[in-house]
């Protein structure tokens, strides 16, 4: 019969064998043991950059490789993000199209397998969380559901290169809008949609779109703004209009920013006319 300390030495020799890499030019994708509750195994990516090794993770959280369905920038998730970030000291970063990478960095061979761990360790507990319902069900399926049909209607009349769906105003993912359409070389026209599925959700869907169209202004890009358009699913159980009037008021005077209604969508063809 085999001693507990013949089990445990089968332990490490059966938890190595798990491990896999693949070759991705100059970068090594590990293939670790690590999974999440998403039922994926965990990669990492390693690479040297001037001098120093690069453990990442490929952006594929960002990216949603994990079958993730969250958003990087909710505020309930944003906060166990940041607690995780700052506990297993991960950095972060934006590479091409604005994606977000996770990463740990060291000039030390010796330190790798200890950054590999943790990473490793970072994503799966991460995409895991993710899987919790941190929101509002009703809620979110109903941005969900109005978001797609106010991009899929933009879609409709605006050419796809003049138009950045979920775009941000520079390299800061900070300001960002529910579309940004090019409306010359030089010239934006920011867009936000404001809706909600009870009274508080949307007063609260108005204020974000004041915060965001407030940061816009006060940006470095704000003489390349032409201009600003908020559009109000006034066909929403949370749009309460004899509410409402006072914050919509105080929004439309303080940005500036003009009101289509969702019941009157035709009239965006009209106000958008990039050249």
């Amino acid at each position: 019969m085999k001693t507990l300390q013949d089990i445990f030495n089968n332990i490490p020799f059966a938890f190595s064998s798990l491990w896999k890499y693949k070759e991705r030019g100059n970068t090594l994708e590990i293939i670790t043991p690590y999974a999440t509750t998403s039922s994926k195994f965990v990669s990492v990516f390693l690479s040297m950059k001037n001098g120093e090794y690069i453990i990442s993770d490929g952006g594929w959280i960002d990216e949603r490789i994990y079958d993730n369905t969250f958003d990087l920038e909710d505020d309930c998730f944003s906060k166990i993000l940041d607690h995780y970030v700052n506990s297993f000291d991960i950095r972060q970063t934006n590479g091409l199209g604005n994606k977000t990478y996770f990463y740990k960095k060291t000039n030390i061979t010796q330190e790798v397998p200890s950054l590999v761990l943790d990473l490793s360790v970072f994503i799966s507990n991460i995409i895991s969380l993710a899987e919790i319902e941190f929101n509002d069900k009703e809620e979110k399926e109903s941005v969900t559901r109005f978001g797609k049909n106010a991009n899929n209607y933009l879609k409709t009349f605006i050419d796809s290169e003049k138009l950045d769906l979920g775009g941000c105003l520079g390299e800061s993912k900070t300001i960002k809008f529910n579309a940004i359409i090019k409306e010359t070389s030089t010239k934006l026209i920011l867009v936000n949609y404001i809706t909600g599925s009870n009274l508080s959700h949307f007063s609260n869907s108005i204020s974000k779109a004041n915060f965001i169209f407030e940061l816009a202004e006060k940006s470095k890009y704000k003489h390349n703004i032409s201009s600003k358009i908020s559009i109000i699913d006034n066909t929403s159980i949370g749009y309460k209009p004899d509410r409402l009037s006072g914050f919509l008021g105080h929004f439309f005077e303080n940005t500036n920013s003009k009101e289509v209604k969702w019941s009157e969508k035709e009239k965006l063809i009209k106000l958008i006319s990039p050249r």
